[in-house]
């Protein structure tokens, strides 16, 4: 897992990119897609955060700017390409 700095500066960036993009999610079908991956990883712990980049993923995985941190990615932001948002009910409701 990264340093806490790290973590922090990357949430930072994410949050910025999160904004940018208008604070937009991914739909409910690829919100649970995402965490499905997530929770089927080897490096997802017990505490719902990724092993590899520290992130609390229930939240990481709504974000449609944010992108799985393995190498190869599991799973890729999304610019609204893969669905309009708002077609589906939002995954924090």
């Amino acid at each position: 897992m990264k340093g806490f700095a790290k973590m922090i500066w990357d949430f930072a960036e994410a949050l910025k990119r999160h904004g940018n993009d208008g604070f937009k999610h991914v739909t409910v079908t690829e919100y649970t897609t995402r965490m499905k991956t997530c929770v089927d990883c080897e490096h997802f712990t017990d505490s719902k955060s990724c092993g590899l980049c520290g992130c609390h993923m229930p939240v990481k995985a709504r974000w449609r700017t944010s992108q799985c941190a393995d190498n190869p990615p599991k799973w890729l932001a999304t610019n609204g390409s893969k669905g309009k948002e708002g077609t589906d009910t939002d995954p924090s409701d």
